[in-house]
């Protein structure tokens, strides 16, 4: 399944500014097609010819979109927020996933003719954000292990119902889902940053409040370890 491409160990920083320095922007729809753009932003150019994707694309690409950006701002601004243990790292193994996974659409959608092709990678990419939600191996696995008898390499996605799907989710959470926002991180004001990394590290399992990544809590086991006589720590579990 195409969990098994999820990375083990998070990317080189080179590659996750790489990464970033590459912005979609998925147009509204015109017809059966839809514009993207691909923006680098060191030079404010076109990072290639703007190219067609089919229209039934729109709504998962925008999602999808929001969703990558929200992910790299968050970890873009790590040293300005207060982050739950464990979140860095994981949103990092997730930006370099998620940027093989719209490549492979991308890629498609560059080399073929019409607008009537389907990409498999991002099909499949699109059932596992359906049936089981997130996309590390353990959670795969699980779901394969409930699962016997379905096999997602399988599955139609245009037989899948996705307006309900989508409709759930900015109804659930519209802050989270990027509907408060219009899909764009730009209309994130700095101040919701935090709100964001939160958010991020509940849909991750990352819940406990009591245990953050900060620079302070770092400074803080700095000086308890240079004076434990002077210095106490309360323990959070």
């Amino acid at each position: 399944m195409i969990d098994l491409f999820f990375p083990v160990d998070p990317p080189p920083r080179d590659e996750l500014q790489l990464i970033d320095l590459i912005r979609y922007m998925a147009l509204p729809p015109e017809g059966d097609k839809f514009v993207v753009q691909a923006m680098n932003t060191d030079y404010n150019t076109f990072a290639c010819d703007p190219f067609d994707v089919p229209s039934y694309y729109y709504e998962h690409v925008r999602r999808f979109i929001w969703r990558h950006r929200l992910f790299i701002g968050v970890e873009k601004q790590a040293d300005k927020l207060s982050l739950a243990v464990g979140l860095p790292t994981r949103l990092q193994r997730y930006i370099s996933y998620l940027d093989a996974m719209i490549e492979g659409l991308f890629v498609e959608a560059r080399r073929s003719q019409g607008n009537d092709w389907r990409s498999s990678l991002f099909d499949l990419y699109l059932s596992v954000d359906y049936f089981v939600g997130r996309h590390e191996h353990n959670r795969g696995n699980v779901w394969r292990e409930h699962n016997p008898d379905k096999i997602m390499t399988t599955v139609d996605v245009t037989t899948l119902d996705w307006r309900t799907f989508y409709d759930s989710a900015d109804v659930n959470d519209p802050v989270w889902s990027g509907l408060s926002y219009q899909f764009d991180v730009a209309n994130v004001a700095e101040s919701e940053w935090q709100v964001l990394a939160d958010a991020a590290a509940k849909y991750f399992g990352l819940t406990n409040p009591e245990v953050k990544f900060t620079s302070v809590v770092v400074f803080n086991w700095i000086v308890m370890a240079s004076e434990p006589s002077s210095i106490a720590l309360d323990e959070e579990h």
